[in-house]
């Protein structure tokens, strides 16, 4: 059986262990204080967070998840919904069901899955006086024998509502008399996530200490990856591990679908050199070019000359002659245009001075093709 997983939370066993992240997270959730999580997309910010309220078991977690929320009744469907699954997980789905019969809510079950949907009376409307009223119900599963641990994942997305500041001063006059729960704010983009926390006209200003998650020490992730492949008798020559880290801009979950791919395509005892990774990533390719090829149809010509620009000649000085130069002569306006647009595609993200590929395999790709 295949040991690695990716693009899903990962824990125990299968999750690689960062024990000064854990030392510093469970210090705030042990004394209740509120943090800022933030680091780049599928580093692992998400697992660490369950893994260590799992290593604290005195601990409950409620989770809730605003990636791409757009509506304020959205977002707070969203936070009942993370209940009621903390209450699902728990048998206690009838407990939920009278706190919320206000609202009328329905819950169904998955005959595959067995997980709960919970639908809403269409005839009610949440708003920001809701707020209150969920985060009061979320507080009332706080007990001195079992203290509550509220994520809110993706948290940036916020700003994507319409009323937003608004948002989050509601958000902010709740939270600051929980003083005895920790709230975790996780976000994977950086610049949003300094704009909630660190701006002085922020509802949010100085209401968290932050935590930052980076790339995981290479050698000791390695180690771990190499432990996995010798489940499976499989060896991996030393040079292989410069170049799976390298492809994947060593972020830990596109390393782990890397070593996947590699798994699949090798079998027990077999060696494993750099021959084999064009077959890997040729795995890789077949199962996400549907993706690419979304993303193709939806950027002009312009702006795929210079996303394959940034694929060819790297995001440091996109906007210098040289980069110009490279790409025809296009003018460095167009080229900040096209990147911009880029950006709000969250094809390419700003990190460390650099433009750098959001999945770093379609950048892969994207030159395999030569496009």
């Amino acid at each position: 059986m295949n040991p690695f997983k990716y693009g899903q939370v990962v824990q125990d066993k299968d999750f690689c262990q960062r024990p000064d992240l854990i030392k510093r997270l469970s210090e705030v959730i042990t004394k209740g204080q509120n943090v800022y999580v933030q680091g780049e997309r599928r580093i692992g910010k998400t697992s660490l967070i369950c893994e260590c309220v799992r290593q604290l078991k005195k601990h409950r977690l409620i989770y809730i998840d605003l990636l791409e929320v757009k509506e304020t009744d959205d977002f707070i469907k969203r936070i009942i919904s993370a209940i009621v699954s903390m209450e699902q997980k728990g048998g206690m789905v009838e407990r939920i069901l009278k706190k919320l019969a206000h609202i009328r809510p329905t819950i169904s079950f998955d005959p595959l899955t067995g997980m709960p949907t919970i639908g809403f009376d269409e005839t009610i409307a949440f708003s920001q006086d809701s707020i209150h009223g969920v985060l009061d119900l979320i507080y009332s599963y706080h007990t001195k024998q079992r203290s509550i641990v509220v994520v809110f994942d993706e948290f940036q997305d916020i700003l994507n509502l319409k009323d937003a500041k608004e948002i989050l001063a509601v958000l902010r006059s709740k939270v600051q008399f929980h003083s005895d729960v920790s709230y975790i704010f996780s976000g994977s983009v950086r610049n949003k996530m300094v704009e909630i926390f660190t701006y002085p006209d922020s509802p949010f200003y100085k209401s968290a200490t932050s935590l930052d998650v980076g790339p995981l020490d290479q050698d000791n992730f390695r180690a771990f990856l190499k432990k996995k492949f010798n489940k499976g008798k499989r060896e991996i020559a030393p040079e292989v591990w410069e170049k799976i880290f390298e492809i994947s801009a060593h972020v830990p979950g596109d390393i782990q679908q890397f070593c996947d791919a590699l798994w699949d395509i090798t079998s027990e005892k077999e060696h494993i050199t750099l021959e084999h990774l064009p077959k890997a990533l040729e795995s890789i390719f077949a199962h996400e070019f549907k993706g690419y090829e979304t993303t193709l149809k939806i950027i002009s010509g312009q702006q795929l000359k210079v996303l394959t620009g940034l694929a060819r000649m790297g995001g440091k000085a996109p906007t210098s002659a040289k980069f110009a130069k490279g790409l025809g002569g296009i003018a460095t306006s167009s080229i900040q245009k096209a990147i911009e647009r880029l950006m709000d595609l969250k094809i390419v993200f700003y990190f460390e001075d650099e433009y750098r590929f959001t999945n770093p395999f379609f950048r892969a790709w994207l030159l395999y093709k030569n496009l």
